[in-house]
């Protein structure tokens, strides 16, 4: 529970800039929001929409967070949320595509299967095709107690 607490916590507070404006272009601030699809050891896909904002601190590193809604259930396994944390290292390579790799920490809910929260790192890459609007992929694997999901993620990105 107090995990809970903790990665809500963190992305309201990753979020609270993305309202002021001003503050939001000193801050190199970006949203995203796509499709993930979650693929665990026992053999469940799960489906969820995901939005993420992130804090940019220079060009090269950035704290992002992270909430996840289930919206494609499998065979009696439903993802209720999934939220993370995490921070991001990344390589521009051009003006217009970047790399990237992220390390942090989840928290998955599933019905039947309960709560379980873990360590979750991945990478990906984005492309930006106006200098504030792009598309990004990543792959993030969530290490639990029960096993391992990986996340795959196709989502539109914005940057302020």
């Amino acid at each position: 529970m107090k995990l809970k607490l903790a990665l809500f916590a963190g992305v309201a507070a990753l979020a609270v800039p993305a309202l002021a404006p001003a503050s939001a272009q000193a801050a190199n601030v970006y949203i995203n929001g796509g499709y993930t699809r979650f693929d665990g050891d026992g053999g469940a896909e799960l489906g969820a929409i995901t939005g993420r904002v992130g804090v940019g601190f220079g060009q090269h590193f950035a704290v992002e967070g992270e909430a996840s809604l289930g919206v494609d259930d499998d065979a009696g396994t439903e993802l209720d949320s999934e939220l993370g944390i995490y921070g991001v290292g990344k390589i521009p390579l051009g003006e217009k595509f970047e790399i990237f790799g992220r390390v942090g920490v989840s928290r998955i809910e599933t019905s039947p299967g309960g709560d379980e929260d873990g360590l979750a790192y991945g990478g990906g890459a984005q492309f930006f095709f106006t200098p504030n609007d792009g598309i990004r992929g990543d792959w993030t694997r969530h290490d639990y107690d029960v096993g391992e999901v990986d996340a795959y993620s196709v989502s539109y990105v914005r940057k302020f």
